[in-house]
């Protein structure tokens, strides 16, 4: 077990849904970031400046289960939805949080760009 898996597990009680593990292998190096993502299914693309530090206690809303791992070009968080198996993609715009209309599914199926 890798140490995310590790964090990521004691600090909310189950396993890394793999699909996430995934996520976690292309958008948390740093080297990887500028990314886009284009979907097929979704009629705009998604971008990511930066990766955020998963073990951060700031980047995790337990009570929630939402986990923050991404910020926009636009300075807007994104999060995942780890409450249910769906793994919704949120994005944080000044406290408001709205999903997007993509999971983490949709990420890593869609085409990638460097930016």
């Amino acid at each position: 077990m890798s140490i995310l898996e590790d964090e990521f597990e004691s600090k909310f009680g189950f396993s890394i849904p793999p699909a996430l593990a995934e996520l976690f292998a292309i958008v948390l190096p740093k080297d990887n970031l500028p990314i886009g993502f284009r979907f097929d299914n979704v009629p705009f693309v998604l971008e990511l400046q930066n990766p955020l530090d998963c073990s951060d206690a700031g980047n995790c809303d337990l009570e929630k289960k939402r986990l923050a791992f991404a910020v926009t070009p636009d300075g807007h968080k994104l999060l995942v939805d780890l409450s249910t198996q769906d793994l919704n993609v949120l994005q944080d715009e000044f406290d408001d949080i709205d999903a997007i209309g993509v999971t983490v599914h949709d990420l890593l199926a869609a085409e990638r760009y460097s930016l």
